[in-house]
């Protein structure tokens, strides 16, 4: 296999829950008697679960701590990705990567223990070596996460190494790192599938449209 080292984003890339993280940020803010803005779900889409805490409590002016917010939310998510599927040919791809001894790892900006409570629940956590939150400090804005991911996977090299992202952000910083890049299509990032697929060595509408000739 050329490239023996793989990130996977969780949310909008393996699994359709992307409409979680539009949906939690409005109802907290209604809860509290507040008007959010149409465009709230877009203003939050690059951002950590941390820098959206800070965001909405400060615009909307919400009577939170930062832990009351995270204990709010949590709840919400938590109830909220139980509803949540893979998105079709995931299983398959992880499979075919598998046997072919690939070593993976998951690189999310959601919290750890959510990411792996959700992958367990659909099957598929033991697939990947460790799940690396991309919060606070330590973003996806930044190359730092990606290379941390790497090393731990056991690689060096960027070039030998595939990031697979539905975000822009964070693909544009895989790709500008050296990073092989596959774009996965999701309904929340469409506005920016053409700037993705300029970042990205393969771009998919499906996991069952994956390239395994350039792999």
């Amino acid at each position: 296999m050329k490239y023996p080292y793989w990130i996977f984003d969780m949310d909008g890339t393996l699994t359709d829950s992307m409409p979680i993280w539009s949906e939690v940020p409005y109802e907290l803010v209604r809860g509290f008697g507040k008007t959010p803005a149409p465009d709230l779900g877009r203003v939050l889409l690059p951002m950590s679960a941390f820098e959206t805490a800070q965001y909405l409590i400060a615009t909307y002016d919400l009577p939170l701590t930062i832990d009351s917010y995270t204990r709010a939310a949590v709840d919400a998510v938590d109830r909220l990705y139980r509803t949540v599927s893979l998105k079709p040919g995931v299983e398959q791809m992880l499979a075919r990567l598998d046997e072919g001894g690939a070593r993976m790892c998951i690189c999310s900006a959601t919290w750890q223990f959510m990411v792996e409570r959700v992958l367990r629940r659909l099957g598929i956590l033991d697939r990947f070596q460790f799940v690396l939150s991309a919060q606070e400090g330590n973003t996806k804005h930044e190359p730092r996460v990606f290379y941390q991911a790497l090393e731990r996977l056991g690689g060096q090299d960027p070039a030998q190494c595939v990031v697979c992202e539905d975000a822009l952000y964070a693909a544009r910083t895989a790709h500008d790192a050296g990073f092989q890049v596959i774009g996965v299509a999701d309904a929340a990032s469409q506005p920016d599938e053409a700037a993705i697929r300029a970042v990205s060595n393969q771009f998919l509408t499906g996991w069952e449209k994956l390239d395994w000739s350039r792999l």
